[in-house]
Order: structure tokens, then C-alpha cells, then sequence
């Protein structure tokens, strides 16, 4: 054994083994959760999985039947009881339950919780059976929470979030790459309405709007 690996050795120790808090791990090793960082000049930035992981939630709720339309705006039905559980701890949600979820999208319940530890601000609202509650969190922490109340509010969850300039720098995002993220939901969705800063997209025939569209890309070229 070399002298660096015995001293290597010597330092580690009980003391050496950290546990992280959830946020922490996410905001430590951001590659883990949604690849490279980028700042959105490239449709692999992770910038763009924040979206993903957001509209993926809302297309596994369109899933199992409840609600038919998501709403994407981009400025240039989650139990009451448990909205902060699902979106700032690391291991609650209902898709491990076959019971609750039968298929979904993204990294089951971990998705959305990298997008609250990886942005500077985030806030979620959940209205169901007339009631609602509302939870506020800078880099993951919580910082407002609502009791639930009564509304009389269309039931559906709202979540707002803006990326956390530390780690993606000046960061932006481009539209084309956010609309071809969206037709591709909309393809694999039949009938699911998605409006992106007010325009629609929406797919009558699924896969086969897919497949005609990219032969008249083609022929145009």
C-alpha cells in the first residue's frame, strides 16, 4: 500500500460518512437527477428536464382520468394532506402503488422533487373536492404553507418554479424545443390538450399525426 493510500485510509472514518438532506444531495449532484446542467442552448440542458418532470406528473394524472387539458406558460391533482410530502420528500408518491397508478411517466416521484431543490423559487397548489393547499419552497426548503381551505377553484394542481440561477447560470429557453417536447406528449396522448404561452397543441390520431407530419417535414426539405 502506497503512503497516499494509507493516509487515504487513515482519514477515513466514521466521521467521513455525511448523510445529505434530500435537497442537498439533489443540489450536490444535480447530474444524477437531470444529466448536464446547461443553460438552454441545447435540448439536453437539464433546464428543459425541469419542464419534462413537471408536464410528466400532469400527463400521468391525464392517465388515470383525471383532467384533460395542461397548461405550460413560460415567462421570458395532488391529496391535500400530502401536497409537501410529494414535492420535498425523496420517497413518498403514489406511483409505487400499482393500486393508485397503473403506468407512468418520468422518474416516479422524484421528478418534481428535483425540480423544488434545483430552483431558487417554487410553489404549488393543489385544488381537489373544493378545498386547497398551498405550498411555497426556495432551493427545496419550505418557507409557506397554507391550512387547506375551501374554494371554489376548477380542481387540478398548479406549479410554478424558476430555475436556480447558481446552477444554471444566465440560462434561457428556447421555444422550438419546448414545442417538439410538447407534440411529443400530444402524439402519445390522443385528445390531451396542451396549451404552451397560449398556443395549442393537440393530436387527433396520435402516433399517425406523428408519422404524417414528419413525411411532410420531409418533403418540404
Amino acid at each position: 500500500m502506497t503512503l497516499e493510500e494509507q493516509i487515504n485510509r487513515a482519514n477515513y472514518n466514521d466521521e467521513s460518512v455525511k448523510s445529505l438532506k434530500w435537497n442537498e444531495h439533489i443540489r450536490l449532484r444535480p447530474g444524477m437527477y437531470i444529466g448536464k446542467l446547461g443553460d438552454g442552448a441545447s435540448p439536453d440542458d437539464g433546464i428543459y428536464i425541469l419542464i419534462k418532470e413537471t408536464i410528466d406528473n400532469s400527463i400521468d394524472e391525464y392517465a388515470m382520468g383525471f383532467g384533460k387539458t395542461i397548461d405550460v406558460k413560460i415567462d421570458f391533482g395532488i391529496p391535500l394532506g400530502k401536497v409537501v410530502d410529494c414535492v420535498s420528500k425523496i420517497n413518498t408518491g403514489a406511483k409505487y402503488d400499482s393500486v393508485s397508478f397503473q403506468k407512468s411517466v418520468g422518474m416516479n416521484g422524484v421528478g418534481t422533487k428535483a425540480v423544488n431543490a434545483l430552483s431558487e423559487y417554487f410553489y404549488v397548489q393543489s385544488v381537489r373536492d373544493g378545498q386547497t393547499k398551498i405550498a411555497e419552497f426556495e432551493k427545496g426548503e419550505l418557507i409557506n404553507e397554507t391550512k387547506i381551505e375551501k374554494v371554489s377553484l376548477e380542481e387540478g394542481t398548479l406549479v410554478e418554479f424558476i430555475p436556480d440561477k447558481e446552477l444554471f447560470g444566465n440560462y434561457f429557453f428556447l421555444s422550438e424545443y419546448i414545442e417538439k417536447m410538447i407534440w411529443n406528449y400530444a402524439y402519445l396522448n390522443r385528445g390531451l390538450v396542451i396549451t404552451f404561452n397560449g398556443k395549442r397543441f393537440v393530436s387527433k390520431n396520435g402516433l399517425y399525426d406523428l408519422l404524417e407530419n414528419n413525411i411532410d417535414d420531409l418533403k418540404n426539405e
